[in-house]
């Protein structure tokens, strides 16, 4: 064990304190981003459906450091959305919705493709007719409209689910693994 004297224990102080606060910072940024790694891994998996699209929402997970520790976020604008929920009173329903659950109603493979014969060739072949996919976009809209969007309205309440039952584990172990790197 080291031993330094009276006189020099006030600086060793000071130096123990801020090598004590830099480690439990970098313990801080680590949980956030364990934190951001748990959303995506785990708890986005773990929804029923999952709100996974094209992975825009889960790839919108950002950390910062920030003066204090660190801040997790999703930077996409529908992420508050997903988090929270829409009641139903508050969809409204225009085109640019229509148009959205249209395209996302082809990805998914809702629409049924309809044998088209070619004027040209005179070949037939299976397309997806857009008008099924407006007909179809329209039938998720009044239903949004009926039961809100998420959870009923509620939200999935994902970095909610991290931040009220994960991180409090996850920042006792990273703080205290960095706690202990520090040499006193």
């Amino acid at each position: 064990m080291k031993t330094i004297s009276l006189a020099q224990a006030g600086v060793a102080v000071e130096k123990l304190e801020e090598q004590l606060r830099k480690a439990a910072l970098r313990g801080l940024y680590s949980s956030a981003a364990r934190g951001k790694q748990v959303i995506i891994t785990q708890i986005i998996p773990s929804r029923t459906p999952q709100p996974v699209d094209r992975g825009v929402y889960r790839a919108g997970w950002r950390i910062v450091k920030t003066p204090n520790g660190a801040d997790i976020w999703n930077a996409e604008s529908h992420a508050s959305h997903i988090e929270y929920g829409v009641r139903a009173e508050n969809v409204r329903i225009g085109r640019s919705m229509i148009h959205a659950l249209a395209m996302w109603a082809i990805r998914k493979g809702i629409v049924a493709k309809t044998k088209v014969k070619s004027a040209l060739t005179k070949k037939t072949k299976k397309v997806v007719l857009e008008s099924d996919a407006v007909k179809i976009a329209w039938a998720i809209a009044r239903a949004m409209k009926k039961r809100g969007i998420f959870g009923k309205g509620t939200g999935l309440g994902i970095l909610a689910e991290l931040v009220e039952k994960r991180l409090p584990g996850i920042i006792k172990e990273e703080v205290e693994r960095e706690l202990a790197a520090v040499s006193l």
